[in-house]
């Protein structure tokens, strides 16, 4: 499942995706309200967060197709800056997994659990499209998809390819086009530069026909994902109802846990500790391991995935905000409701150091190990675990169990 420009910060706070003084809610005022109203409006929460993914995909969407009608070096750097537009409203959806929902699992009434095609990572680039010799880990023995013309390109063969090998072996969704749009970044990360893959690869190189339309096809297969989980999520959408028919508890549950998983799992270990753990210094081969690679906006997923945290647990994206997890935290236990608001704060001070940071992730991680704290990455990873912590001290105080 594995620098953003002043553009994208722009597009960031046009969506309202909720800023530090808002989300972080100082001293956020607390009125009664019921589980069944906390429920509601994470619904609503969940069903915008959606929506506003599924639209800067599509404003994606349509500058990857006029990059491809008409490569250069101007059409690919809008294409890459409406990608980095679109992640940044993506990577605070991640909250909604392990929900028991629809993104990551298929239910009796209905079939999507697109997680894997949509975000899957760390990738083989090479079974996709070519790779410079001899910097590949994991390169597979097999002809990269671009390169075996017996493979057709389209939206049922990609989707079926996806993992067909291994777990890398990745060959749709949100990593699958940052490839295609960067190349491998095989820089030192001390040069704080991305990937740089030339626009004549749509040109004059090698299956640029090819490689054109593999573009194009995973782009509308990931917008017709989004699709398909924003509608499931809109008032009267199948998910929504299955949803919004469970006991309480259970839906409280179900909302809470995803935000408890990505604090306190998938976040801070996964696409924070495991990259540290695995690069080698200065060369930096942890960056294989870094979310967002090619382009070198994991500082950036970093930021949105706590972010998608922190909407879960006060009930605000956007124009959504409402009833919350801290309100019924806060009318249980006061106390409790403190520490929450207090690790929530300090997390997203921590990770703002990440998300904000003049040099990218992979430079970060080659000046820092799991077991030293006193480095930004791991100063977020602790704050992240402890917030964690206090999530599942908080359900437990409402009635909820996290496991």
């Amino acid at each position: 499942m594995k620098k953003i420009s002043i553009l994208l910060l722009a597009v960031s706070f046009a969506f309202a995706c909720s800023s530090d003084d808002d989300n972080n809610q100082s001293n956020p005022e607390s009125t009664d309200v019921t589980k069944e109203e906390v429920i509601s409006n994470y619904a609503d929460l969940v069903y915008q967060s959606y929506l506003d993914s599924y639209n800067t995909s599509v404003t994606m969407q349509t500058a990857i197709e006029a990059f491809v009608a008409s490569p250069s070096d101007a059409t690919l750097n809008t294409a890459k800056n409406a990608w980095f537009a679109a992640r940044e409203i993506y990577g605070q959806t991640e909250a909604f997994r392990e929900t028991n929902g629809p993104v990551d699992t298929e239910g009796d009434f209905w079939s999507l659990g697109t997680e894997s095609l949509m975000n899957a990572w760390p990738i083989d680039e090479s079974y996709i499209d070519y790779v410079s010799t001899g910097t590949e880990d994991y390169a597979g023995s097999y002809n990269s998809i671009i390169s075996d013309l017996s493979v057709t390109i389209d939206e049922a063969t990609l989707s079926s390819l996806n993992e067909d090998q291994n777990d890398k072996s990745i060959s749709t969704g949100w990593h699958a086009i940052e490839f295609l749009l960067w190349g491998q970044d095989n820089t030192v990360p001390a040069d704080n530069l991305a990937g740089q893959r030339s626009y004549m690869d749509y040109t004059t190189a090698d299956n640029a026909d090819r490689r054109a339309l593999y573009l194009t096809v995973t782009t509308d297969l990931l917008v017709s994902d989004l699709l398909d989980l924003t509608n499931t999520w809109a008032e009267g959408g199948t998910y929504r109802t299955v949803f919004e028919a469970l006991d309480t508890d259970t839906a409280l549950q179900q909302a809470i846990n995803g935000a408890f998983f990505i604090a306190g799992d998938e976040l801070s270990s996964e696409r924070m500790i495991a990259p540290v753990d695995s690069t080698d210094g200065i060369n930096g081969l942890g960056q294989e391991d870094e979310h967002s690679c090619f382009s070198d906006n994991t500082n950036r997923d970093v930021y949105a995935n706590a972010q998608g945290v922190i909407n879960v647990i006060y009930g605000s994206y956007g124009s959504v905000d409402g009833p919350s997890f801290y309100d019924l935290v806060n009318q249980a236990d006061e106390t409790q409701a403190l520490a929450l608001q207090t690790a929530a704060t300090n997390a997203m001070t921590k990770v703002n150091v990440v998300g904000d940071n003049a040099q990218p992730f992979d430079y970060l991680i080659t000046q820092e190990t799991s077991d030293d704290l006193t480095g930004p990455v791991m100063q977020a990873v602790e704050a992240l675990f402890i917030l964690a912590d206090e999530i599942s001290a908080s359900a437990s105080v409402i009635g909820i169990n996290l496991n």
